[in-house]
């Protein structure tokens, strides 16, 4: 006897539709794990760190923050020792903020160099110019010279590309694109089909029952509008997930080697009759 196949309208999962708020919700997301990217290359598009010598002072300028030097600020050429990270960046290239060293902290505005000058500011400044004797040369005669330190090779500063690029291009496909999910039937088995896995229920080997348990908590796996898949706890236990919706009015219930299956097909009743047919 041929089994009464559910209609596609039944069959095809409910439609959820997506909430105002999760839009921007996932661009907050993509944009945070952006934002390691934009700090790498921001301050070498600004001309970051730089030493701004004018009417006798110097203006030291990072991303976040400057301090000034005034005019006959005692200063030394020094090379430190290695310093630990308070506050700021430590990247290769731009290493600015506020660090410690055996003497005390320093306000620094480098490029992770460990030679240059310490200005006897409060606390003391040091900055690494490319070119120390020009800067020193322009404070002392009162010239309008800009200055930065030396660059560093690209591949110092590749890593972050490497990393946050791909994993953000990877996060915005999974919450700005719908995933795809289907129900099918062929023959006498129902095909479940997720982003990341594809499932058969033959129907003489599944049991199928209703359920108006609403999905919980997320064990493992994705949880977003109109997209559910993975483990979740519900009050009559944990089930496998490939749903459209986490409170349907109905949800229906497949038991399949050794494990519970929560589905959300517009008709579960139609559906579950199908697998009740001999």
């Amino acid at each position: 006897m041929t089994a009464k196949l559910p209609s596609p309208a039944a069959l095809a999962p409910v439609q959820v539709p997506t909430p105002k708020w999760w839009p921007l919700a996932a661009g907050v997301v993509v944009l945070a794990l952006l934002l390691p990217l934009a700090l790498t290359v921001a301050p070498s598009l600004l001309g970051l760190p730089r030493y701004e010598v004018a009417g006798g002072q110097i203006v030291a300028r990072s991303l976040a923050a400057s301090t000034v030097i005034p005019a006959a600020t005692p200063v030394e050429r020094a090379t430190l020792p290695r310093l630990s990270k308070r506050i700021g960046s430590n990247m290769p290239g731009y290493m600015v903020g506020r660090f410690t060293s055996p003497a005390g902290e320093l306000a620094v505005f480098g490029n992770g160099s460990r030679e240059g000058l310490l200005f006897a500011t409060q606390p003391p400044t040091f900055i690494t110019p490319a070119d120390p004797d020009a800067l020193l040369n322009a404070w002392s005669k009162g010239n309008v010279m800009t200055f930065r330190p030396a660059g560093v090779p690209a591949e110092q500063n590749i890593w972050p590309l490497l990393l946050f690029l791909p994993l953000a291009g990877v996060v915005a496909s999974l919450l700005l694109t719908k995933p795809r999910l289907t129900y099918e039937i062929h023959d006498d088995t129902l095909t479940v089909r997720t982003r990341a896995s594809t499932t058969t229920f033959p129907r003489q080997n599944t049991q199928a029952s209703l359920t108006t348990d609403p999905l919980g908590m997320r064990l493992f796996g994705t949880g977003m509008p109109g997209y559910h898949t993975g483990s979740f706890a519900t009050r009559s236990g944990n089930v496998q997930a490939a749903a459209t919706s986490a409170r349907p009015v109905q949800a229906l219930l497949l038991e399949h080697g050794g494990k519970r299956y929560y589905l959300t097909p517009s008709d579960p009743a139609a559906v579950a009759a199908w697998f009740g047919q001999g």
